[in-house]
C-alpha cells in the first residue's frame, strides 16, 4: 500500500470525482480509477460508489477517509520537519491567480523562488478566485471581492483601488474628460464580472456615472491592451497601471476620482492541511505585502 494511492484517495473524495482529481494532479484519470481498484482490493473494501452522474463514499469509505485525513496530516508534517531539520524547504504548491493579480505578485513570487530555490510553484489563472481551490487542488488563490464560505481562510493582501485611465495617444486625438459628465462623450470599456454582472454603474469617491458601452469583455487583459492602444478609457486598478503611468503612456484622467471596490485577498482552505511549502508560501507573500504598504505609508 502505497502513501501516494492514499493521498490520491483523499483528492478523488475532496475533489469529487476521478476526472477532476486527475486534472488537479496532471495525470491519466485511467491511472485513477486503477490505483483507486487497486486500494479497494488490497482492502478487500468497497470505498466509492460510482455512478455516471456522482461518486458517493460508502459508510466504510467515510471512516477510512476520516481516519486517513488525520494521519496523512500528521505524516506530512512529520516528513516535513525532519526535512527541514538538515535541507531547504522542499515541495510543490499550485497558486490560482486573478486575471491582473500576477502584475503585482510577479516579484514577489520571484523573490521567494530564490529564497526558496528547492520549492516548485505551479500558477492557475482563473476567472472565479477562491472557488477553483476545490476544482483544481490549488493550496492558495488570489481573490477579488466576497468570501462568501467560511471553511475557507481570507487574509487581506491589498485594497482594490480602480480609477479611469486612457493612453497618451486616445487623448491627443479625442481630447481629455474634465469630469464623470464628459465620459458620456467617449468611449468607454467597460467590463463583464465573474459573477456575469456588467460593471457600467461606476460609483467613485466624488460621483457616480452610468456608462453605456459599445465594447464589452470579460477579459480584463483585453480592456487593458485595448486602453493601451489608445481604443478608449477604462476604469482599471491602480497598481497594475502605475508603471505606465509613471512612464507617460497612460494618463490618469481625473486624480481625484478613484473607486475602492473590493479586497484583494489570499485565501487557503485552512493551516493546518497546508504542507510546508504552502505555509511559507502564505507567509511570505502577507510579510512581503505588509512592507509594500508600509514603504506606500498606508
Amino acid at each position: 500500500m502505497k502513501i501516494d494511492d492514499l493521498k490520491l484517495f483523499l483528492s478523488v473524495v475532496e475533489l469529487g470525482g476521478f476526472t477532476s482529481a486527475a486534472d488537479a494532479l496532471n495525470i491519466p484519470r485511467s491511472n485513477v480509477s486503477r490505483r483507486i481498484k487497486d486500494l479497494e482490493t488490497e482492502l478487500n473494501a468497497k470505498l466509492l460508489t460510482r455512478t455516471t452522474r456522482r461518486l458517493t463514499m460508502t459508510p466504510v469509505g467515510l471512516e477510512y477517509y476520516n481516519s486517513l485525513q488525520h494521519i496523512i496530516s500528521q505524516l506530512d508534517q512529520t516528513h516535513e520537519q525532519i526535512r527541514t531539520q538538515s535541507h531547504q524547504p522542499v515541495g510543490n504548491i499550485k497558486i490560482g491567480l486573478l486575471n491582473d493579480s500576477d502584475i503585482f505578485i510577479h516579484d514577489i513570487l520571484e523573490r521567494f523562488l530564490k529564497k526558496y530555490p528547492k520549492i516548485n510553484i505551479e500558477l492557475h489563472l482563473s476567472s472565479v478566485g477562491y472557488r477553483d481551490i476545490l476544482n483544481y487542488g490549488l493550496d492558495a488563490s488570489i481573490h477579488i471581492g466576497d468570501v462568501i464560505d467560511n471553511s475557507f481562510v481570507a487574509r487581506t493582501i491589498l485594497p482594490f483601488t480602480r480609477k479611469l485611465y486612457a493612453s497618451r495617444e486616445y487623448v491627443e486625438r479625442h481630447g481629455r474628460p474634465a469630469s464623470l459628465e464628459d465620459l458620456h462623450g467617449h468611449n468607454v470599456l467597460v467590463t463583464r464580472l465573474p459573477d456575469g454582472q456588467l460593471d457600467n454603474k461606476l460609483i467613485f469617491n466624488h460621483g457616480e456615472i452610468l456608462i453605456n458601452s459599445r465594447v464589452i469583455s470579460n477579459s480584463s487583459y483585453y480592456i487593458r491592451h485595448a486602453v493601451s492602444q489608445g481604443d478608449g478609457i477604462a476604469v482599471l486598478p491602480e497598481i497594475t497601471m502605475r508603471p505606465q503611468v509613471e512612464s507617460g503612456a497612460i494618463i490618469d484622467l481625473l486624480p481625484e476620482y478613484e473607486t475602492t471596490m473590493d479586497n484583494i485577498w489570499l485565501v487557503y482552505p485552512s493551516r493546518k492541511g497546508l504542507s510546508y511549502a504552502a505555509r511559507l508560501f502564505i507567509d511570505y507573500v502577507l510579510e512581503q505585502v505588509s512592507l509594500l504598504l508600509t514603504e506606500k505609508g498606508a
